[in-house]
């Protein structure tokens, strides 16, 4: 039966909005995944109305973009999601539930969300798509519901520009700065993305998908007044940066391979930025496990072989990229504690604080004795 068939295939053979047009038609209820160049975008769809959306980039993630957008603060975020491992209850459900943020609210980003998913996918001419209509229903939580010919229309409306706007723009993990004596552009009610903000956002460093993501998650008409402030001077895009991805999963592959090349403090700087970048991924997490411990296993191998005293050289400072805790590590070097001891003492683990002691020592900060 039509309702049962799966199908798998190229974009190239098939386009993103001949599948979505398939699904549609014969009122599906799946989940389709769209892959390209290591980017994959999800659509689940309930009877031809497309109820949730999402991807494998981090600043397209739900809980990102509520945080951006400061909807939900970053630490009652980390307890949502907290909760939602220990529970299985879905995040947006969670949410609710502890009063950080409304019905009305939540089901405009994710139909947001939608609508920019597709918005992107039919512009790609490559890459490789998966459709598997299920029997069971998914597990419940909050959706938003819009029918597929609905998206499509907005999404071959955008078509074009879209088009043109990557064109100008090369990828969503482009970064900008601004050049001197640009003034910030004027906002017009009518603009869906605030252009002062959006422009004050790039000159702070921020990528393109990062500012949307402060949006409300508005990929589009974010992208489209970036690339508007580039085409009229306000904004340069930042060439100098090298063309090269830093997605936690290849930096995690990379970390791998420092580590087997014996470079152990490379490995654990790669895989601690993975981590930063995608803290819920198994493998990133697996990898810097791996890493620090071999990173940690060399400084005890060269720091605590012997009896040490170490001794202070100098204050430690923020200003030399000091966190609150190495500070206050360095802080406990008296002259009289040796290594050990002051590692075991101190309220970080003991694989951090010797990390960080390390570090002081690399600083110049502290001399191991």
């Amino acid at each position: 039966m039509l309702k049962g068939m799966s199908l798998r295939g190229s974009l190239g053979t098939m386009s993103a909005e001949d599948v979505l047009e398939w699904v549609g038609r014969r009122k599906l209820s799946a989940p389709i995944t769209f892959e390209r160049r290591g980017l994959a975008r999800s659509l689940v769809v309930e009877e031809g109305q497309i109820v949730w959306a999402s991807s494998n980039r981090r600043d397209e993630q739900l809980g990102v973009i509520l945080v951006r957008s400061g909807f939900v603060a970053e630490r009652a975020l980390a307890d949502a999601l907290e909760a939602r491992a220990e529970t299985g209850v879905p995040l947006g459900k969670v949410l609710l539930m502890s009063g950080l943020i409304t019905e009305a609210d939540l089901v405009d980003i994710l139909a947001t969300k939608i609508r920019e998913t597709v918005s992107d996918v039919i512009t790609w001419h490559d890459g490789q798509f998966d459709v598997v209509p299920r029997t069971q229903p998914p597990q419940a939580g909050v959706v938003a519901q819009l029918p597929i010919e609905v998206c499509l229309t907005v999404a071959r409306r955008r078509a074009t520009r879209m088009t043109e706007i990557m064109g100008i723009l090369g990828a969503d993990d482009v970064m900008f700065y601004v050049p001197p004596n640009a003034a910030p552009p004027a906002t017009h009610e009518s603009d869906v993305v605030d252009a002062a903000k959006a422009w004050a956002l790039a000159g702070d460093r921020h990528t393109a998908a990062d500012i949307a993501a402060a949006f409300s998650g508005e990929r589009f008409a974010t992208y489209d007044k970036l690339a508007e402030l580039v085409q009229i001077g306000q904004l340069v895009i930042d060439r100098r940066q090298r063309e090269r991805t830093n997605s936690a999963v290849e930096l995690a592959a990379g970390a791998r391979g420092r580590l087997r090349g014996g470079d152990r403090a490379g490995a654990l700087a790669m895989a601690a930025q993975a981590l930063h970048q995608d803290p819920g991924d198994p493998d990133v997490r697996k990898t810097f496990a791996q890493t620090e411990r071999a990173r940690v296993a060399e400084i005890a191998k060269r720091l605590l072989a012997q009896h040490r005293v170490p001794r202070k050289l100098r204050e430690p400072s923020p200003s030399l990229g000091l966190s609150e805790a190495e500070i206050e590590l360095a802080n406990r070097v008296d002259g009289r504690w040796d290594l050990l001891s002051l590692i075991r003492s101190t309220t970080m683990r003991e694989a951090e604080a010797l990390l960080a002691f390390a570090r002081l020592a690399e600083l110049g900060v502290v001399e191991p004795g």
